[in-house]
């Protein structure tokens, strides 16, 4: 990578780390949008996965729910690796420049939903059958972006759950999604010596990032953080989206 693209890495997971410090989610959207202005957007996706894994294992197993909430989503889990994995090797497409397109419209997609707070009610007794759905659904969406939003993210906000298990809920299903998402992109033979080094290079800058976010939540409100970046990721979808025109 050119001195230029190392720095855009660095600046990429520094801001998304803030956003996930800040509120929880964010990182994978932020961290590939910025990254795809200068990087391939398979090398975007590769370098994303190191440094995704290691903030997701913490969020997972921060706790005391971990295997009760695993048990109450674990056929999302499955679902959304079988998407996942079935979708990149059907379209064999994922981390490619026809995609940068779809990437930005499912940016600008997740930044509209989060932004009009769409919340709708799912009750409890529904998700026996919504769950994998939702995880397939998710997994096929991510199978072709690299991107793990929509629709489990909107789907999750609308579940009857605590604020402390869902942000663990959310960190167990981003491991499993990203973990499903390295094995398409190894499928794919995207990963090579340098995104890899980047991926674990980006890990400093991601958690810095973190801690700056955590600090950043408890001096100002985390609701105005959370439009200010919206609005930053809205704007940079309709950019990459335009492709699509």
């Amino acid at each position: 990578m050119t001195e230029l693209q190392m720095l855009v890495v660095a600046g990429a997971f520094l801001v998304a780390g803030i956003a996930k410090g800040v509120i929880g989610v964010g990182l994978p959207p932020i961290a590939i949008g910025l990254m795809s202005l200068t990087l391939p957007l398979g090398d975007a996706l590769a370098i994303m996965t190191i440094p995704t894994l290691t903030t997701n294992l913490f969020q997972a197993f921060y706790g005391r729910q971990f295997f009760a909430l695993l048990r109450r989503f674990g056929t999302m889990a499955v679902a959304a690796t079988i998407g996942v994995i079935g979708v990149a090797i059907i379209v064999g497409k994922l981390g490619s420049p026809g995609t940068t397109g779809w990437l930005g419209l499912l940016l600008v997609l997740y930044a509209l939903l989060a932004l009009f707070a769409w919340r709708p009610v799912m009750p409890r007794a529904a998700e026996p059958w919504t769950n994998p759905l939702i995880g397939l659904a998710t997994g096929a969406v991510t199978g072709v972006t690299g991107i793990a939003a929509v629709p489990f993210l909107p789907y999750m906000q609308s579940l009857q759950i605590a604020k402390n298990e869902l942000i663990q809920a959310l960190g167990i299903l981003f491991v499993v999604l990203t973990g499903a998402l390295a094995a398409a992109l190894v499928q794919q033979n995207i990963f090579d010596t340098a995104n890899t080094i980047g991926g674990v290079a980006a890990i400093a800058p991601t958690f810095l990032g973190v801690w700056i976010g955590q600090k950043v939540r408890h001096a100002a409100s985390p609701e105005t953080f959370r439009k200010i970046f919206l609005f930053g990721m809205l704007a940079l979808g309709l950019h990459m989206a335009r492709g699509l025109l």
